[in-house]
């Protein structure tokens, strides 16, 4: 299970001179709402966001520890959207700065689209903290949180494998009769039969995993009245 990364830039808008001519505006650091806003855009996902460093640069190193089971993690990061900001995000004029102000900042949060709720975390926090983390962003961002599909995903992954098994017994012996001197049409249309409902089984425990998988987003919160 892999993680799906994005990388955003931000690109700034040219500003009118003489002539009719344009100047591009010169690198500037934005508000930590402006960088927010600019990064969800009108995707109202969650967010992982991970700034490189020099030791991880361009490997999940940071989220994905060598020798640590992964599996919950990466499975999580599917209702995230997954960010990756480059090794200068810590510099002053980087226009996503105000997200990562330093070298002795967070290495990755994860945090609600509207930015009411982040956790900050390390690269060496322990994936049992990390997985809470996440669980608990996504459970403010979703309308039902995804964090118990996860058990339930080794129960039907444990079945497929059985069923995919099955079939492929079945299919070998399906091979054996056709191969025989004198293949017996009966036996082998029963066995045809039998393989064709073991992969039915498959299609609707596949259907049943991806119906799983679709959890509605909560609705933006409303903003507060104005009084007076």
């Amino acid at each position: 299970m892999d993680i799906r990364w994005e990388f955003p830039t931000y690109v700034a808008t040219a500003a009118p001179a003489k002539a009719g001519t344009t100047v591009k505006e010169a690198r500037r650091a934005l508000t930590r709402e402006e960088a927010l806003n600019h990064i969800v855009g009108t995707d109202r996902r969650p967010l992982l966001v991970l700034r490189e460093c020099a030791r991880c640069n361009k490997t999940d190193d940071a989220l994905l520890q060598p020798g640590v089971d992964n599996e919950k993690v990466a499975f999580l990061s599917r209702w995230f959207r997954c960010v990756r900001l480059p090794i200068d995000v810590v510099q002053p004029d980087h226009p996503y700065h105000a997200l990562f102000p330093g070298d002795d900042t967070e290495h990755l949060f994860v945090i609600t689209a509207d930015g009411a709720l982040k956790h900050a975390l390390e690269s060496d926090t322990s994936r049992t903290e990390l997985c809470r983390a996440m669980s608990s962003v996504l459970a403010a961002s979703y309308v039902k949180d995804p964090t118990p599909q996860y058990g339930d995903l080794h129960v039907f992954g444990d079945q497929l494998d059985g069923l995919d098994i099955e079939v492929k017994t079945l299919e070998k012996k399906r091979a054996d009769l056709m191969e025989s001197r004198t293949p017996d049409k009966k036996k082998i249309a029963k066995v045809e039969a039998e393989i064709r409902a073991v992969k039915k089984q498959i299609d609707e425990k596949l259907a049943a995993i991806a119906k799983a998988s679709k959890i509605e987003l909560k609705p933006p919160a409303a903003p507060p009245k104005k009084t007076g």
